[in-house]
């Protein structure tokens, strides 16, 4: 079976990131066209990451869970899951935000801070993830896990 997680989380990661930068740099600069460009991002790294969360599901179906390993792999769920969440709340939050020109209020320090949350969960999520697959093989075949013999160059 062929797991698309690994692929689709890199994709959120890096559009949400992304667009959570660019919203800062507008935030800085009052440049319209970094609101715009964070728009786009933040919309389609939202659809990311629920198909990153959709694709978790499977892959956790279909890997081995060890004991040791089970507790990460939950708290990377419920982490992801989260992130997710709050991520959708601030996409849903930005659209008002614009229409009712709130970022150029005070009323816009509510949308950053969440977004900050969002960011900070979305890097949780990242590490854990990442201590899965690099440090407890997670996903991983006994076959990829074996050392690669050195070249000899004689």
């Amino acid at each position: 079976m062929f797991l698309w997680h690994p692929i689709i989380v890199h994709f959120a990661i890096a559009l949400l990131s992304i667009a959570i930068i660019t919203d800062l740099i507008y935030l800085i600069s009052k440049k319209e066209h970094f609101m715009q460009i964070a728009t786009y991002l933040l919309l389609t790294g939202t659809v990311s990451a629920i198909a990153a969360v959709l694709t978790g599901h499977q892959a956790e179906e279909a890997v081995l869970k060890t004991p040791e390993i089970e507790a990460l792999i939950s708290a990377h769920k419920n982490s992801g899951e989260i992130t997710m969440w709050i991520f959708i709340a601030v996409a849903a939050l930005r659209f008002p935000y614009i229409k009712f020109k709130l970022f150029e209020k005070p009323l816009k320090w509510i949308y950053y801070l969440g977004s900050i949350i969002a960011l900070t969960f979305l890097l949780r999520t990242g590490i854990l993830g990442g201590e899965m697959v690099y440090i407890h093989g997670v996903g991983i075949s006994e076959e990829a896990k074996k050392p690669v013999p050195k070249p000899s160059f004689k």
